[in-house]
């Protein structure tokens, strides 16, 4: 049976766009792998840590010699390394916060990359998965823009993906999600309902 890690990072709940986009192509996923598992994890309600010295620095004491925190945050480490290496596929739904990815996802990217276990320099153990991008973003980075440019998301969250081993990589994104909710937007709305129609269709093609 195939197998999918859902990850879920905006803490919009019911007026999240990222989710609303995930939550059809999860519909669309299961309809179309009858009997998949799906593996949930909810930063917005089970936050990742933010790595410290005493996670970085397990990995190069000896067993032996590692405090109790260093061998609790190791294994925690090594249980995520297990349980995204495990799956088939992986869905990253996330908004863009400041030109970049929230926090909670960098610190989720750093927890799991080890050198020589999962890294940018032939442990690619994300070879071979299939991985999906879904992407919010409040205003328009695209060409023509006024802060074309200012997207430092999208481009970094593939090069996380291929540089762990993964090819086929898709970023399904809508755009201008604050249009009707910012002042100053509202001529906006058209576009971005037609964004986020176009995002659901992509995420249904995509799962399915």
């Amino acid at each position: 049976m195939s197998s999918l890690l859902q990850i879920e990072v905006s803490p919009g709940g019911e007026h999240s766009v990222s989710r609303k986009i995930s939550t059809e192509f999860i519909n669309a996923w299961k309809a179309a792998h009858v009997g998949g598992t799906v593996i949930v994890k909810d930063f917005a309600t089970t936050p990742v840590p933010h790595l410290d010295g005493e996670g970085i620095f397990a990995g190069y004491t000896p067993e032996d010699a590692r405090s109790a925190g260093m061998v609790s945050k190791h294994q925690y480490r090594q249980d995520l390394i297990k349980e995204i290496t495990g799956v088939d596929e992986i869905l990253i739904s996330t908004p863009m916060w400041n030109w970049s990815v929230p926090s909670v996802l960098k610190a989720y990217f750093d927890q799991i990359i080890i050198p020589g276990q999962l890294d940018g320099s032939g442990a690619d153990g994300l070879k071979g998965k299939k991985i999906t991008f879904i992407i919010s973003q409040g205003g328009s980075y695209a060409e023509g823009a006024p802060r074309h440019g200012w997207d430092y998301e999208t481009g970094y969250l593939k090069l996380v993906a291929n540089a762990l081993g993964a090819t086929d990589v898709e970023i399904i994104l809508a755009e201008l999600t604050l249009a009707g909710v910012v002042p100053g937007m509202e001529s906006l709305v058209e576009k971005k309902e037609a964004s986020i129609a176009a995002a659901i269709d992509a995420a249904k093609k995509r799962a399915a």
